[in-house]
């Protein structure tokens, strides 16, 4: 009989459900915004009202979720995330079962998505490589010899918080200097809207009177017409991202290195700076036998991956 999970993809902004089978076919799906993330109570009740809806008319054996955040994934505890201010120590995986009554397996979200990876992505049949997720964070996934490396508090593959400048902004994490500080989604913006506010010139104010309003993609769309300052920004991100390459090359010379996450549509206008970054930080021969490549998941990568983590328990 062919084995049946929902997998959710639950992050700060949408909370994404899928019903898929053991490889990864997705049968049904929804989605819904997160909303307040103080509003906890309701939060849950969404996850489980989605849940409810998806596993209609199927024998479904498990929950996966892939969460943001630290996660204590032998518990289904979520101890901190950043972006959804009311999960602090909170059994999230205690919580769903308790209201639908079927087994659920909770993990970090930039794990949820390399299991996608390895079993339906560019990472199929590839025993040793990293995933990595650009978005309003920075994220990172181990695998080696097909298995996911996970540390000894499934936090291995933080790659986001590597310092790259001691002296360089906060970031989220409390540290000075993080890639995550200097090359995410949110750096993007301030970096774009402080230099609008020193008076450099863009074409982006012609689009838009609030600066505080303008994000990621608007940014891209105009470096791709040429902006300037938009292109500075990118670029720097990209330079920042294939120093962080370049470690993980040289550290774990890995067989491929994949790109995922909202922010991969933006750095495609200055993919090739990132790479050349990459080229010029790394030594030359894990370098050249390296594959850095964009993922194919999509938008269902991390609730996919989730889905199968809760079948076959990984």
């Amino acid at each position: 009989m062919e084995k049946l999970g929902i997998g959710i993809d639950f992050g700060g902004t949408k909370i994404l459900g899928v019903l898929t089978n053991e490889n990864g076919k997705v049968l049904k799906s929804i989605k819904e915004e997160t909303g307040n993330t103080n509003e906890g109570e309701r939060i849950i009740s969404t996850i489980v009202a989605i849940i409810q809806k998806l596993k209609e008319g199927f024998k479904v054996k498990s929950v996966g979720i892939g969460c943001a955040g630290f996660i204590d994934y032998i518990n289904g505890v979520v101890h901190e995330s950043p972006n959804i201010k009311f999960l602090k120590n909170f059994p999230l995986g205690k919580t769903i079962y308790e209201k639908v009554k079927i087994p659920v397996f909770v993990d970090n979200d930039v794990k949820a998505g390399c299991v996608a990876e390895m079993y339906l992505g560019n990472g199929k049949n590839t025993k040793n490589f990293v995933y990595i997720t650009l978005g309003t964070g920075i994220g990172g996934c181990i695998v080696h010899d097909g298995k996911i490396v996970r540390g000894a508090n499934n936090m291995a593959g933080e790659v986001g918080h590597i310092t790259i400048d001691e002296f360089g902004p906060l970031c989220g994490c409390g540290k000075r200097g993080c890639v995550e500080a200097l090359a995410s989604g949110l750096f993007i913006k301030n970096y774009f809207i402080h230099g609008v506010k020193r008076g450099i010139e863009t074409s982006v104010v012609e689009e838009i009177e609030d600066i505080d309003k303008i994000d990621v993609s608007l940014i891209a769309k105009h470096a791709k017409k040429g902006d300037l300052l938009s292109l500075k920004v990118l670029r720097t991100s990209a330079k920042n991202i294939g120093l962080m390459l370049s470690i993980i090359i040289n550290i774990l010379n890995p067989e491929k290195i994949i790109i995922g996450g909202g922010l991969l549509n933006a750095i495609d206008v200055v993919f090739e700076d990132l790479i050349e970054s990459a080229k010029i930080n790394s030594l030359k021969i894990p370098f050249e036998s390296v594959k850095i490549e964009k993922s194919s998941m999509g938008e269902n990568g991390v609730a996919v991956g989730a889905s199968i983590m809760g079948i076959l328990r990984l």
